[in-house]
């Protein structure tokens, strides 16, 4: 009996070293960014919890408590090519190591967004357009937590939060009497949130861009990482074990169920295809929440663009 228990633990520790030592040995996720565009019309702030204060467009203005529907700018970047007219970028602050469960993690930050409202807004001082960047200063970090699903990829949760700055700009009025406030926002993590090793990068080294709404590039983008968010990792075929990666497959761009098309203008570069994620704001962890039922003050939709 004693020796036949002393089999049994030796087995589960050698079963144990052996999940141990595969999940040490997935690759580490470096540290780097995330580009995405957004899909015009599917990006919105609204007031109503938080109004805009009487007397802020002009002496007798209103509280404004409307909604802000947005679209994306092409952030000024050089070299122009490769980023695809990207408008929001996330910067992942430390490298991201799998433990035994085949999770890790790391701080994310807002690195640069550039957005503008799609129409004036209505005000009773008038119309005014709406540009929206980060505000200057340190932005808040959350935490990034990263699923390992197989050899290729797999899924994770990224709450944002982002200190933005609002410009208000008179239609057709005088460009001087423009307004700027600073809000505080919080997005739940995005729906569906896939990701997938890569070996290609995606942009080259040494690109720059503008992160403080100024229209030039003003900040180098870190190393391109081994990391592509919002795709899905694998295909798999037969053997689970044996899991085919979407990436290198030479098929068509994949068509997502119950999503809107890219936007009118919206392309990729040539070569790549577009893949679509939502955050909002709701306060969920689960990284395959929906963007439908999320809470209405913010919502932020995005395409990235990837190689099949």
């Amino acid at each position: 009996m004693r020796t036949s228990h002393r089999c049994i633990l030796v087995l589960a520790l050698a079963l144990a070293l052996a999940v141990t030592s595969a999940a040490g040995a997935s690759e580490p996720i470096r540290k780097g960014v995330d580009v995405w565009v957004t899909v015009a019309g599917m990006a919105h702030t609204t007031f109503a919890d938080e109004p805009i204060p009487a007397g802020f467009f002009c002496p007798d203005s209103r509280p404004f408590t409307g909604m802000v529907t947005l679209k994306g700018v092409p952030l000024a970047v050089t070299p122009g090519a490769g980023l695809g007219g990207v408008d929001t970028i996330v910067r992942r602050l430390d490298d991201a190591v799998f433990n035994a469960k085949g999770e890790a993690s790391t701080r994310i930050q807002l690195m640069a967004l550039s957005l503008a409202s799609i129409q004036p807004i209505e005000t009773s001082c008038g119309k005014y357009d709406v540009a929206v960047s980060l505000a200057p200063g340190e932005q808040p970090t959350t935490t990034m937590r990263i699923f390992l699903e197989n050899s290729l990829g797999g899924t994770y949760s990224a709450p944002l939060a982002l200190n933005t700055r609002i410009v208000f700009t008179p239609v057709g009025g005088d460009k001087s009497s423009r307004r700027e406030l600073t809000r505080r926002v919080d997005l739940g993590p995005g729906d569906f949130s896939v990701w997938a090793y890569v070996t290609t990068p995606r942009y080259a080294d040494g690109a720059m861009i503008d992160t403080r709404g100024e229209g030039r590039p003003n900040t180098a983008l870190p190393r391109a990482s081994n990391f592509q968010a919002g795709i899905q990792p694998a295909v798999l075929k037969g053997d689970p074990a044996k899991p085919v990666n979407v990436l290198t497959m030479p098929t068509r761009c994949a068509i997502q169920d119950g999503v809107p098309p890219p936007p009118s203008g919206f392309s990729c570069p040539a070569g790549q295809c577009p893949w679509y994620v939502c955050h909002c704001a709701l306060g969920s962890t689960d990284r395959f929440q929906s963007s439908t039922g999320c809470a209405q003050d913010h919502l932020h939709c995005t395409y990235v663009c990837y190689t099949p």
